[in-house]
């Protein structure tokens, strides 16, 4: 019977299975290949001149910077990058949350060599313990400009030009976003914290672009005092990380928001631990999408579906193809790696991120399945103690 139908039809069901898998990875490769293009094609030609500006000048700003650890050296360094900003009017205000009271004269001894300095200090007690949300509400209620810019003490600006940029932003939006990498280490743990923070990044930043923001660095989170008191501020108080995407969503619309990238704009986050540590905090700002407003981030998790059934396609008809036939999928494979790879690094020459793309091939192929797990791995010991 089979040779019968063999005969009828020209081909096997061997032939079937074949001629299949070669449509389903023409038909992914084609699919994939324009969500990753429609997703993040904009970013590396993106100019925030483009729209119309509504301002005629850079206002006024007050940076707002929580502190939770008695860290001399950060004084000398980073907090003094930024109170040397190359901008004309601001302010850092300083929230020192501890009980060092020495450490606090430290800070406020600061003042006389930087007036623009504003040290703020909250007692801490593990009977009321002061989260990153509660010490953001205190320094922003406590600040004097009407424009805020937030950061935080385990990130530095990457130019004395940072704050002039962030605040170019303002010109055209009362909600400025910018970008914050990882720290450029040895190792593989370090590239891997690397990679997943620019990928993830670039989906938001690909987002605001687009005229739906739906998150943000805080590191780097430029808005209008007025916008934050219309939404009672950061107001998720129980939560441990992530609030600054929700209070995005809050008082972002598809006008108001202006994306600023820059090699000289962005922040270089430190990292202070190995995986356990990032996986950590993954799941906890994982904990924060149950509260994302729905279908933000559906093509992002479309790409990457599409993505893992390319690879698995592509593997299928490695196996099963003859020989002679193996070096197709490989090729649309390479092909289609080749054409991402394209776009990833002008992204990240945007950004002003170097060092990935050597490897960033093995990142590709590992993505689908670590986002996977960061999903589904039980929260760790700790976690919920994390803080941003």
């Amino acid at each position: 019977m089979e040779n019968i139908s063999t005969t009828i039809f020209g081909f096997s069901t061997y032939d079937t299975v074949c001629i299949a898998l070669a449509i389903t990875i023409i038909v992914l490769f084609i699919i994939q290949l324009a969500l990753y293009f429609n997703l993040y094609g904009r970013i590396s030609s993106f100019r925030m001149m483009d729209k119309r500006p509504i301002r005629e000048s850079e206002p006024a700003i007050s940076v707002i910077v929580p502190m939770f650890v008695e860290d001399s050296y950060y004084l000398d360094t980073t907090l003094a990058t930024l109170l040397t900003q190359d901008y004309k009017e601001f302010e850092v205000v300083l929230i020192y949350v501890g009980k060092s009271d020495d450490f606090f004269n430290e800070i406020k001894s600061l003042q006389k060599l930087y007036p623009n300095l504003t040290p703020i200090q909250i007692d801490y007690s593990p009977r009321y313990p002061v989260s990153t949300k509660i010490a953001l509400n205190v320094g922003i209620k406590s600040a004097k400009y009407d424009f805020i810019v937030t950061t935080s003490y385990d990130a530095a600006p990457s130019s004395e030009r940072w704050l002039s940029l962030l605040a170019k932003g303002f010109l055209y939006g009362d909600v400025v976003l910018g970008y914050s990498g990882i720290v450029r280490k040895e190792g593989f743990a370090n590239f891997i914290f690397r990679e997943y923070q620019i990928n993830k990044s670039l989906a938001w930043i690909s987002a605001a672009i687009r005229g739906k923001a739906y998150a943000g660095s805080r590191n780097a989170l430029g808005f209008k005092k007025e916008l934050y008191f219309n939404v009672r501020g950061f107001n998720h108080l129980d939560m441990n990380a992530g609030e600054d995407d929700l209070f995005v969503q809050q008082i972002a619309t598809p006008d108001n928001v202006s994306v600023v990238l820059s090699p000289r704009a962005t922040c270089i986050e430190q990292t202070w631990g190995g995986f356990a540590w990032w996986l950590r905090k993954m799941q906890m700002l994982r904990e924060t999408r149950r509260f994302y407003k729905r279908g933000v981030t559906a093509k992002s998790t479309a790409e990457l579906v599409m993505r893992t059934l390319f690879f698995i396609a592509v593997l299928a008809a490695i196996i099963v193809l003859p020989w002679e036939f193996k070096a197709i999928p490989i090729a649309v494979a390479v092909l289609r790696y080749l054409l991402s790879f394209y776009l990833f690094v002008r992204n990240t020459r945007r950004l002003g991120e170097e060092g990935l793309s050597s490897r960033h091939i093995i990142y590709d192929f590992i993505e689908p399945a670590l986002r996977l797990f960061v999903i589904v791995a039980p929260l760790t010991k700790g976690s919920n103690t994390y803080q941003n």
